[in-house]
């Protein structure tokens, strides 16, 4: 349930699939909704078994340099954001080259990660030049780098669930900070900082009351990615040789692409 109902590094905005003209069906229905929106997250939090990130800390965000087109928005979601979630030393046992490279190919990545069974999320290119990705259970949404220098990489997206009930919509920032540590194996150590921003003044205020029960559901779905990503660095510093040889049987990848994985990892 859970699953369905969040999507991480985006802010939701509740429309109903059916207007209706009286003002006092109007209210009626969203009573219903919110009624609705309470129900599901208190039975989702009996599943729950999110982490709690610890301490907060905010990474100083270079305004000046990210991509012109999105600064201002950015801007605004980070200055006024319902839900800040903080993720310390997430380990990949990995070089950082190779969590480089995920992170610089999300096409590529999601085309490995179904290619190894571990999870089938489609990544695309959109016409607009910016991502687009759908998790396969009423996830869809966009996203593209804003900001990337060595060790660090930003992204701007927009997007939401789609369900028979109702839709959430809205947008979102992902934060990347990395540092690789050496030794055998060598790993790679992420923070990550995720705002969401709610622009429905009622549904913001709800979330906020909620918010010790709506954190652990946003972590469990972050945490569920992290761990696939995890894995899928751990074969290929363990079998490079095999996940190339997979990845190239697949007949999914971009053949530069994965000519840029072979002479990485082989």
């Amino acid at each position: 349930m859970s699953k369905k109902f969040f999507l991480t590094s985006q802010n939701f905005e509740l429309r109903a699939h059916n207007s209706l003209s009286s003002p006092t069906s109007d209210h009626r229905s969203l009573l219903l909704k919110l009624l609705l929106i309470i129900s599901i997250v208190l039975i989702c939090v009996s599943t729950s078994h999110g982490q709690e990130p610890g301490e907060e800390i905010k990474f100083k965000i270079p305004y000046e340099l990210l991509a012109d087109d999105r600064r201002e928005e950015v801007r605004k979601i980070v200055a006024t954001h319902t839900i800040f979630r903080f993720f310390k030393d997430l380990e990949y046992k990995a070089d950082k080259t190779i969590l480089k490279f995920m992170l610089d190919h999300p096409v590529f990545l999601s085309v490995t990660l179904k290619a190894m069974k571990i999870r089938n999320y489609l990544v695309k290119h959109g016409t607009d030049g910016m991502y687009v990705f759908n998790d396969r259970k009423g996830i869809i949404g966009k996203f593209e780098p804003i900001y990337t220098v060595p060790r660090k990489k930003y992204y701007y997206g927009f997007g939401g669930y789609h369900g028979m009930i109702f839709k959430l919509l809205g947008r979102g920032t992902l934060l990347f900070e990395y540092r690789g540590v050496g030794g055998n194996p060598r790993r790679t150590y992420v923070n990550a900082n995720v705002y969401t921003k709610i622009d429905n003044v009622v549904l913001e205020i709800l979330l906020k009351i909620l918010k010790p029960i709506i954190m652990p559901l946003m972590d469990k779905k972050i945490y569920k990615f992290i761990e696939e990503t995890q894995k899928l660095a751990r074969e290929i510093s363990i079998h490079p040789d095999k996940v190339y040889k997979i990845v190239k049987e697949s007949g999914d990848a971009d053949e530069k692409e994965l000519e840029e994985f072979q002479k990485l990892v082989l």
